[in-house]
């Protein structure tokens, strides 16, 4: 691995550092465990001999052999020594389950003893919990039977070992002989643990060991920062710098107190930066003049990367909606003004538009003086949002040009969707970029026909077969008609959204007049066109594109 600075080599002495107490920890830790775990399993057989021995001491031999003959309910003593083994697993720190057996040598049989009232554990239970009283046979393994018989056989005063019952439960198993007066066995003591106890306890001793490297873990990691802070120093103010210029900060000078023998080294450093800082500023503000006339939205739909990777001659072919924007009227408006305060007005116009254009994920791909056209790259939605949006700014713009008895402005907007090719074109030493499709043209005559048929917003089939979200009840059909560089008619849909709520509800209540009158105009019926047109015209004077297609149709212009 690579020190590549100082930073890195103070973190590359901590893990190292770490790594190596890290490694003794686990091996002495594991040793430690282990040990601690024979011993404490050690000190549980311990513990259950010890209370094997103990409750058998307690027993008297002579009536705990008599208790297999006569009933355990009527014998006060077995009721005394069942009362007793109750008490012993109660007071006990491990769940363990405490009883008797006889034991028959010669014919090689158990016997059930003295069984305590508590409830015994599933693992004792078995199917056949039942028949586990006083004096039924023992039912359990031949492992166990076995290991019992040879117990006594030999004489055993006491034993334990690990064994799987009948019912596949792993468990521990202590014993200790009841003896009689003669001081002959006369039964066994049997404590039984699950092996699920015993999992339990090796646990608690893995938390506790756990817990303790832990902290220890954690002592060391503080003792190995300081250690590796007090190493390098002297050289975290420059690693620092150097991270700060490579993020274009320079807003910053070394402290000269914390270098100690590399002072000179920092003052070296701190003219550098100094130069740094004004060529900088200097760069920075002539991008920043050059921005402006840069569109980089566009340029990133073309190239992702970044503008330094755009070549001549990139390109993209993407379906978009084109929107193109116009103010009605502008020749004649510019006449009464000068130069300087048509700039101006257009200026003050734009600042109105754009945003409302970038706030609804547009472009803008031209400024054409008092025109716009903007590319909507994600959907028709997007285009047709910012298309009504524009449209309510201006009226609030208009609402103060009113108050001071100006003019208002109108505009008209032609939206239209398609697929497109957008590039770079020119030299290498002068590019642009540009749209090649006729959905441009396309929208820009769309915008025209605003005009035409006096509609603030119209846009095309196209885009209105892409709409997801926009209530297309605020759309209705104005005309189909050619528009110039389209060999197939298009169909022109009106957006009203932004008028009155009784304005919009009139108007729908035209469309089908409308539908029907084009219907006849197209039929060669100008006459019943112009008199369903009139009809429309009689239900909403206020539609002014009802007398827009009277005029169109008296014409034969479409």
């Amino acid at each position: 691995m690579s020190i590549a600075s100082n930073r890195q080599f103070r973190s590359h002495v901590i893990q190292w550092f770490l790594l190596v107490a890290g490694l003794v920890l686990t091996i002495t830790g594991y040793s430690l465990y282990r040990s601690a775990e024979i011993h404490l399993i050690e000190k549980f057989k311990h513990q259950q001999i010890s209370l094997a021995i103990n409750t058998a001491a307690f027993i008297d031999g002579d009536i705990h052999h008599l208790s297999q003959k006569k009933p355990a309910l009527s014998n006060r003593s077995y009721k005394h020594y069942q009362a007793a083994l109750d008490a012993t697993m109660a007071s006990g720190n491990v769940s363990s389950y405490i009883y008797t057996l006889n034991v028959d040598i010669q014919n090689e049989n158990l016997f059930y003893g003295v069984i305590p009232q508590t409830v015994a554990p599933e693992s004792f239970k078995g199917q056949d919990s039942a028949s586990k009283t006083n004096g039924s046979p023992f039912i359990g393994s031949n492992d166990f039977k076995s290991l019992v018989l040879e117990f006594v056989e030999k004489g055993q005063k006491s034993n334990s070992f690990f064994i799987t019952d009948v019912m596949n439960n792993r468990k521990h198993i202590s014993f200790a002989t009841i003896f009689n007066r003669n001081n002959q066995p006369a039964g066994l003591v049997v404590v039984e643990v699950s092996n699920q106890e015993i999992i339990s306890l090796k646990e608690n001793l893995l938390k506790s060991m756990l817990v303790t490297v832990s902290w220890l873990f954690v002592t060391l990691l503080i003792a190995s920062i300081f250690f590796a802070r007090k190493i390098t120093g002297p050289f975290e103010q420059l690693t620092d710098a150097i991270e700060r210029l490579i993020k274009n900060d320079f807003n910053f000078n070394l402290s000269l107190s914390g270098f100690g023998g590399f002072t000179y080294l920092a003052k070296q450093f701190n003219l550098m930066l100094l130069k740094l800082q004004v060529s900088r500023n200097e760069l920075v503000s002539t991008n920043k003049a050059y921005s402006r006339f840069v569109p980089h939205n566009v340029l990133k739909l073309i190239s992702p990367t970044g503008i330094k990777n755009t070549s001549l001659g990139d390109c993209i072919e993407k379906e978009m909606t084109i929107l193109f924007c116009d103010i009605r009227g502008f020749t004649r408006l510019s006449e009464s003004m000068s130069p300087s305060d048509s700039f101006k007005f257009i200026n003050q116009y734009l600042k109105l538009m754009v945003p409302v254009i970038n706030h609804h994920g547009g472009t803008i791909d031209k400024y054409m003086g008092d025109g716009i056209m903007a590319l909507f790259p994600n959907s028709a939605d997007d285009a047709l949002n910012a298309a009504v949006g524009m449209l309510q700014s201006l009226n609030k713009y208009n609402k103060k040009l009113r108050e001071k008895n100006l003019p208002a402005v109108e505009i008209g907007l032609g939206l239209h969707t398609g697929e497109m090719m957008l590039g770079t074109v020119g030299t290498s030493s002068r590019m642009d970029v540009t749209v090649v499709s006729d959905t441009v043209n396309a929208a820009a005559r769309i915008e025209s026909l605003t005009k035409t048929f006096k509609c603030p917003i119209l846009i095309s089939e196209e885009t209105r077969l892409r709409l997801k979200n926009f209530d297309k009840q605020n759309l209705r059909f104005i005309a189909t008609c050619f528009v110039q560089g389209k060999s197939k008619p298009m169909t022109i849909y009106e957006v009203f959204s932004q008028d009155t709520i009784s304005l919009r509800k009139e108007k729908l209540a035209n469309q089908n007049f409308m539908i029907d009158a084009w219907d006849c105009y197209k039929n060669d019926d100008t006459e019943k066109a112009i008199s369903l047109y009139q009809k429309g015209m009689e239900h909403c004077p206020e539609d002014k594109a009802q007398l827009a297609l009277i005029e169109v149709v008296q014409k034969g212009r479409l």
